[in-house]
């Protein structure tokens, strides 16, 4: 689907030419996705709880491992201890104990079985053991950005073309070509979906990826 916002005419009888600029998007189906897995334990002592933090992620290691899931697919993005304290009167702050927290995110392709990897995850059993979700990745953007470009520059033409036979000229030779980012519209994402079967069991789906590109053309008038 291409996106027509056109615009930025500019044709002068000095410059004898017109600039235009052109959208394309492209929808393009992810091939991986990363969970993201959240270790947090806490405990009067920094030792204690980070021993209970080990024993967590150890155990989801442990599962993912023995689902064949690559030690290369795994990475730890963060490990954070902090003081936990609470206010008493006449003293101040009062620590109370310790929390320790790690955050591993795990790359799946979409068919290597990701909903039992999942529930390996969570059949862990371990209360310190959290999922904090699920982001789609594309590994090779490269087709969909050319076929984006491929658009923009079909949209530019069509609107260059317009603009010349309305100004009872034709388009003569391209001489400069400059291209853009499309900013970002909100909406609503569908990169990454659940949904419950008929057995209730969780699937998940890729969904659709949005690229877009945008270019800037402009041609000589003849």
């Amino acid at each position: 689907m291409t996106a027509l916002n056109t615009s930025a005419l500019t044709s002068s009888a000095l410059t004898n030419t017109v600039t235009v600029t052109g959208q394309g998007t492209v929808q393009t189906t992810p091939d991986y996705f990363n969970i993201n897995i959240g270790i947090e334990a806490a405990a009067p002592t920094v030792r204690e709880a980070y021993a209970n933090a080990s024993e967590a992620l150890n155990a989801v290691n442990a599962a993912l491992l023995a689902r064949e899931v690559s030690r290369d697919a795994l990475g730890s993005s963060s490990l954070d201890v902090r003081a936990d304290t609470r206010w008493q009167e006449g003293t101040g702050s009062v620590v109370t104990g310790y929390t320790v927290s790690s955050t591993l995110t795990v790359a799946l392709r979409y068919d290597q079985g990701g909903e039992d990897i999942i529930a390996a995850v969570v059949d862990t059993g371990n209360n310190n053991v959290r999922l904090n979700g699920m982001s789609a990745i594309v590994s090779d953007l490269t087709a969909a950005y050319d076929g984006a470009r491929t658009q923009a520059w079909a949209d530019a033409t069509r609107a260059a073309e317009l603009y010349a036979q309305l100004a009872g000229r034709s388009l003569g030779a391209v001489s400069n070509i400059c291209e853009g980012t499309v900013p970002e519209v909100p909406q609503r994402s569908t990169m990454v979906r659940t949904a419950l079967s008929s057995d209730s069991s969780m699937t998940i789906e890729p969904g659709q990826s949005s690229v877009s590109m945008a270019v800037q053309v402009t041609w000589l008038l003849i």
